[in-house]
């Protein structure tokens, strides 16, 4: 579970769950069943009435926190109030706000994924220029410091994996799940997967584990 429940499992903090992909009272009720469980096993967690799917916030758990501009729109920032808000409730000290990729979901988490404190790959836009400039400027410009590597992505524009008009997340390698000695990479059988899992293994110490998706 991610995207109703709560970022950051260091310091879990429960973000009210927006409903791109389901009615408010729908929205209202997954996230209800998630504290229920919370409640039940003890999770000790605190909450903002902020805007955002759990899948959008990509965090280093190092001061380095990554988001698109849905959290801007959801809440009415602008973008330095994004950056301020972000900073000041999950304790970073960077914070990146990148143009999503695509407009239902809008989450970061299919775009970048921090490998490491320092090392960030994105997927590689090149065949849309002007997106893949947007996206490295603000990358850069809010972590000068960072090694951003771009990682190659293919997109799967029918089924399978479509789900209800929204985009497949099939192609999309860096929809990983990273923990402190692991990386668990979804596979999907596709061309340029090698490449992306190669530039992954070369730039991290970490276990990477390969997961097929079905």
């Amino acid at each position: 579970m991610r995207d109703f429940t709560t970022v950051n499992p260091e310091r879990p903090i429960q973000f009210t769950y927006t409903w791109a992909s389901m009615t408010r009272q729908q929205s209202k009720e997954v996230q209800n069943s998630f504290n229920s469980f919370a409640n039940t096993v003890g999770i000790s967690k605190s909450s903002t009435d902020l805007l955002i799917d759990g899948g959008s916030i990509v965090d280093n758990y190092n001061g380095r926190v990554i988001t698109t501009t849905r959290f801007l729109e959801d809440n009415r920032l602008t973008h330095q109030e994004g950056v301020e808000k972000l900073k000041n409730l999950l304790n970073a000290s960077e914070v990146a706000i990148i143009e999503p990729d695509e407009e239902a979901l809008a989450h970061s988490d299919g775009m970048v994924s921090w490998l490491d404190a320092n090392t960030l790959p994105v997927n590689n836009y090149s065949e849309d220029a002007a997106f893949q400039s947007k996206v490295l400027t603000e990358l850069k410009s809010a972590f000068p410091e960072a090694n951003i590597i771009e990682v190659p992505v293919q997109y799967v524009t029918n089924p399978p994996g479509q789900w209800e008009g929204f985009e497949s997340a099939c192609g999309v390698n860096l929809n990983a799940t990273v923990t402190y000695k692991n990386i668990y990479v979804p596979i999907f059988n596709m061309s340029h997967e090698q490449a992306a899992l190669d530039i992954i293994r070369s730039n991290t110490s970490k276990n990477v584990y390969q997961c097929e998706w079905f």
